[in-house]
């Protein structure tokens, strides 16, 4: 089943990526003449690490997939323009794609091949990154015309590619499985053209400080914005980057949902009384301009409290003007932003304090190898130290080779920790992306314990 989009015919997103194992070898044949031929052209494109989200769920399996994103089957390094196509087209054979220029083939795949009727797969290299991947999706698999033109063939036309006629776009990105927020914010700087830079966007719009069209790139509106940001929250910054601190404040401001916001009644002044009063009366106490009882009065006392906040924030300018004393839509805004202000604060030590953390173990972790019986190194011995320091393995086996005590301690690890269901089941004493990503935890919350026995984080 397909879809007929204008002149394209758009198959299903499953085809979208493509494995690029396959043959190192090209067969040599006579020069032929070019022809026109019919493709199913679908996309693919080179993962990095650390990015928002990947189609198959995490870095080394979209390596695995998609080839290791740097070089063709023939050595050729990835570049706009690079086809992968059956093992009847030599490397080197040209093929115009209307509406995207003339590439060239450097590539095989174990699915690119020659269908029945006539109709020949090829694979279309899309980019790196979010924006090669969002590409990619964009793309999606379609039916086009095309022309070939073999080696040694006549009028050999010289290679010009463009894929800029298909939206990177990243919102394109949304229905994919992604790191956490905190983790993707720690991603977004100045220049920077990703799903990161788009988080960081709404967060920051949803907060009220970035007051253009959310787009995904990084310049001096969000880098303002930002910078307004920290500001507000007596935070040091240019607004070029998001580091830990930012990150750490962003998260906190977003956790605060409009229903968690106190209760403030507009209207109250002097005279009134009742449960409204004491509730302005604790916001002030908290956020330490009323020192007096919770008794639901609004006294003079109360007045002055009031007063002396609205004078702190800009709202009058004395104590005899028309506003002073009263609490109007300015004074309520300002309340609450004060009080989100304080609460960010106050949980800013212990959230900072454990991204910290998490950046560093993720810096300094486990490697992202996959790694079994007979591997060798310093990623076996990290693994090793951490089977260790979980109890699994002893210190003496701590000897950068996985022998059999290392895969029985992985192994036991696996289970007990529900990564496998069974010794039988696929990934069992091996060490591969979910049981890398439940060790980091395990990682962060091991030293997260020590620290907090040694009052790091306290509130």
């Amino acid at each position: 089943m397909y879809v007929e989009i204008a002149k394209a015919r758009v198959y299903p997103a499953a085809v979208v990526m493509t494995s690029l194992l396959g043959s190192l070898f090209s067969p040599v044949y006579a020069a032929d003449p070019p022809h026109v031929q019919e493709f199913v052209v679908t996309a693919y494109y080179s993962p990095l690490p650390n990015q928002c989200c990947y189609f198959r769920g995490n870095y080394e399996d979209e390596i695995s997939f998609n080839g290791n994103g740097t070089n063709g089957a023939d050595g050729t390094p990835v570049y706009a323009g690079m086809i992968a196509a059956p093992e009847t087209y030599e490397y080197g054979t040209r093929i115009d794609l209307p509406g995207l220029g003339v590439g060239a083939v450097h590539d095989r795949g174990g699915r690119i091949v020659e269908w029945g009727n006539d109709l020949h797969r090829i694979d279309l290299w899309m980019g790196t990154g979010e924006q090669g991947l969002a590409r990619a999706l964009a793309w999606g698999a379609r039916r086009v015309t095309g022309t070939v033109y073999p080696i040694g063939s006549e009028a050999m036309p010289s290679e010009h590619f463009s894929v800029d006629s298909i939206p990177s776009d990243t919102t394109l990105l949304a229905s994919l499985p992604k790191i956490d927020t905190s983790e993707l914010l720690l991603q977004a700087e100045f220049g920077n053209k990703e799903y990161s830079v788009r988080v960081l966007q709404s967060v920051l719009k949803d907060l009220g400080y970035f007051k253009v069209e959310v787009n995904a790139q990084y310049g001096e509106a969000t880098q303002q914005a930002l910078k307004d940001f920290l500001s507000s929250e007596g935070l040091v910054g240019d607004g070029a980057k998001v580091d830990v601190s930012a990150a750490a404040a962003l998260s906190i401001a977003t956790s605060i949902k409009p229903e968690n916001l106190p209760d403030i009644v507009e209207g109250l002044d002097r005279g009134v009384t009742g449960n409204d009063v004491r509730q302005l009366q604790k916001l002030l106490r908290f956020l330490g301009f009323y020192r007096g009882r919770t008794d639901g009065l609004f006294d003079a006392h109360l007045r002055e409290s009031v007063v002396a906040f609205q004078m702190k924030h800009g709202i009058v300018a004395h104590a005899l003007d028309t506003y002073a004393g009263r609490i109007g839509p300015a004074t309520k805004a300002a309340i609450l932003r004060a009080w989100k202000t304080k609460i960010i604060a106050m949980k800013f030590p212990v959230v900072a304090a454990k991204m910290h953390l998490v950046a560093r173990v993720k810096e300094e972790g486990l490697s992202s190898k996959v790694l079994s019986l007979r591997d060798h190194g310093k990623e076996v011995s990290a693994l090793q130290a951490f089977l260790h320091t979980t109890g699994y393995l002893s210190a003496k086996d701590v000897t950068g080779t996985f022998g059999s005590h290392t895969q029985a301690a992985l192994l036991k690890y696996q289970l007990e920790t529900k990564i496998i269901a069974s010794a039988m089941a696929h990934g069992a004493g091996i060490f591969g992306p979910a049981t890398k990503t439940a060790a980091m935890k395990e990682m962060v919350a091991v030293q997260w314990r020590e620290l907090r026995a040694n009052g790091v984080g306290e509130m």
